[in-house]
Parts: C-alpha cells; structure tokens; sequence
C-alpha cells in the first residue's frame, strides 16, 4: 500500500514539475511577443523600419461571403469580401502577407516597397500589413493557451501573497479569491477585443499584461479583507487569553 502511494506521489510531483515547465515556457513567449508588438508598433511610429525591396511572386484571392446581421437580426442580405495574400521574395527571402498595396494593384513580378523589422515585413506600400497576435499557428495557440496561463499567474500571486502573511498554504477561502481574480481578468478580454475593433483600431500591444493586472488586483483587494479580519481575530483571541483567569 505505501508503495503504490509514494508511486502516485511521484507521479504527481512529476506530473507538476512538467506543468510548472509549460507554464514557464508559455509566459515567456507571452512575454517576448508583447515585447514584439510594443517594439514593432514604436519602430513604425518613429520611421524606424528599415526600407526593403520586394518582388511579388504570386497573388492569392480567397472569397468570402456572410449574411448580414447577427443572430435574430440576420438577413437575407449577402456580403462578398476577398482577402488578398501576397507572397513576397525579400532580401532572397519568401515571405506571406495578407493585404496591403492600398490603391496600387499589385502582380507578379511587380516591385514594392516594404518595412522591416528584423526582417519581418510589417508594411507593403506604407500599409500595415503585420498580423501581430493572430500570426499564424503558433501566435493562435498562443492565444489559446491565454486563459490557462493567466490563471497560473493569478494563482502565483495569491500564494505569494500568503507566504508573505506568514500562512501555510492556499485553504478553501483563497480559492474564491482565485476564482474571482479569474473571472475578472476573463470579463477584461471582452472589452480588449470588442472596443479597439468598433473604434477601428489596433488591438492594445501590451493586452496579455491588462486581463493579469485587473484579475491579480481583484484577488488581492479580496484577499486583503480577509487577512485583515484573520488577523483581528488572532489579536483578540490573544487579548482573551491574557485576560482571562488563572485555573486553580
């Protein structure tokens, strides 16, 4: 019986281990793609793309069409839209971007003018053409695993937190303060993702840091209640022990 405890033990401790690993590797490439963004965005406000030449290789058009409306208000109407992919040979490389050009009809064996930033096309003809987050499969699972890794961090905070207050361990009163942290940080993605788009605008570049801040705020504002009323009832637990009388 020990035996086959101490084997889900190890189990366990390496089952946390891998996770703590992936976790790990998840906010740092979070990290570096936040940094990508903010420094791509910087470089094309200042000018500091570098200038390049490209040749269009091929033009691909992918149609599109939906009803108008959205659920109960769809109509019959139908909208037609094309996404244009333009493979580019730049620098002797090959590289993909989806619009761009603006008025200029581009063909193959056309020449343009791009920005780069350490090599990546960011603008075809002085249009942003950088997919930023949505750049690919790997920045798509990335996004997937958003949710997972904001939790983690939550949850760091909150341990942290009641390491410094001299505590043992997460009991069932800190994991309401997770869940709340939680669900505020998930409420924060909503507007992130609805708002820039009405207004017509760029996603926030540093948008992984905003969910994380609120949702670590909330369970810390939560968790500070409770420390605060642990703490009031040990010093009167220990008014009460002095001033109580001596047993015969």
């Amino acid at each position: 019986m020990s035996d086959a405890r101490k084997g889900r033990s190890t189990r366990a401790r390496i089952v946390l281990v891998v996770f703590r690993l992936a976790m790990a590797v998840v906010i740092v490439l979070f990290a570096w793609r936040t940094y990508e963004e903010m420094a791509i965005a910087s470089a094309r406000s200042s000018g500091n793309l570098e200038p390049a030449d490209a040749t269009v290789v091929s033009v691909t058009e992918d149609r599109n069409e939906s009803l108008g409306g959205a659920g109960q208000d769809r109509t019959s109407e139908t909208f037609v839209w094309y996404e244009v992919t333009f493979e580019l040979r730049v620098n002797g490389e090959l590289q993909s971007v989806k619009g761009g050009g603006g008025d200029r009809v581009l063909n193959v064996g056309d020449h343009a003018r791009v920005g780069l930033w350490h090599g990546y096309v960011v603008e075809l003809e002085g249009y942003y053409v950088w997919r930023g987050w949505h750049s690919g499969l790997g920045g798509n699972t990335l996004l997937a695993f958003y949710p997972l890794a904001m939790g983690y961090l939550i949850t760091l905070a909150v341990a942290a937190r009641i390491r410094m207050a001299g505590l043992r361990g997460i009991d069932d009163n800190f994991v309401f303060d997770i869940v709340l942290g939680f669900i505020v940080g998930w409420a924060t993605i909503l507007p992130l993702a609805l708002v820039p788009g009405a207004l017509g605008t760029d996603h926030p570049r540093f948008w992984p840091l905003i969910p994380v801040a609120t949702g670590t705020t909330a369970s810390m504002l939560l968790m500070r209640g409770q420390l605060r009323r642990r703490q009031s009832k040990a010093t009167r637990a220990g008014t009460d022990a002095e001033g109580s009388p001596a047993r015969p």
